[in-house]
């Protein structure tokens, strides 16, 4: 899978300071866009339709919180190329159970966000380089 951009959806910043450097030490070259919610994430995502998309999104965020992204943006699946991974603090069983059935939803991560577990991202879904 080609990825131009990563996203990180999240409205702590101290929680996006810390998880931008630890996705930057495994996906070097790599441009990283960090969003406050949901919403202006998505207004980004129209507004650059052509470029692939790997997000990591928390739940629990104002305006937009990340179940109201996933739904907001699984009407337009097929004109975009994404890979959402949910990250969160969240243990609720509810929330794992949620994740695993939407169609969106690669995988549910639980915050810290490590280096093994990018490293296996990058193998289990061949990401390529960005360009």
């Amino acid at each position: 899978m080609k990825i131009h951009e990563i996203l990180l959806i999240d409205d702590d910043s101290v929680t996006n300071f810390v998880q931008k450097k630890v996705i930057e030490s495994e996906f070097e070259n790599f441009s990283i866009e960090v969003f406050q919610n949901g919403l202006t994430a998505i207004d980004y995502i129209h507004k650059n339709p052509k470029k692939s998309y790997l997000i990591f999104l928390d739940i629990n965020m104002p305006v937009m919180n990340g179940w109201e992204f996933l739904e907001a943006i699984t009407n337009d699946k097929y004109f975009y190329n994404l890979k959402v991974f949910i990250l969160t603090s969240s243990l609720d069983l509810s929330d794992m159970r949620m994740a695993e059935k939407h169609q969106l939803g690669s995988s549910f991560l639980v915050k810290p966000l490590k280096r093994e577990v990018l490293k296996e991202i990058k193998l289990n879904y061949g990401v390529k380089n960005a360009i």
